[in-house]
């Protein structure tokens, strides 16, 4: 899943921003970079959950705390 969809800032398509899903993978990746509990989820539908544990998760693999 793309987290960050490319925008081109000159189309007036703006289904392209309506993505809650990779929003959902941002905010779990934001909250792992700031050392948040992860049973602090917002969100109650599973598939958003989902996302942002994933965000959490990729988030936490990729954090190089020398």
């Amino acid at each position: 899943m793309q987290v960050d969809p490319q925008v081109d800032p000159n189309s007036t398509d703006t289904r392209v921003r309506n993505a809650p899903h990779a929003r959902a993978m941002r905010e779990g990746a934001q909250a792992a970079r700031a050392h948040a509990a992860v049973h602090v989820c917002p969100y109650r539908h599973p598939g958003l959950r989902t996302s942002r544990l994933r965000g959490y998760a990729q988030a936490q693999q990729q954090c190089f705390d020398f």
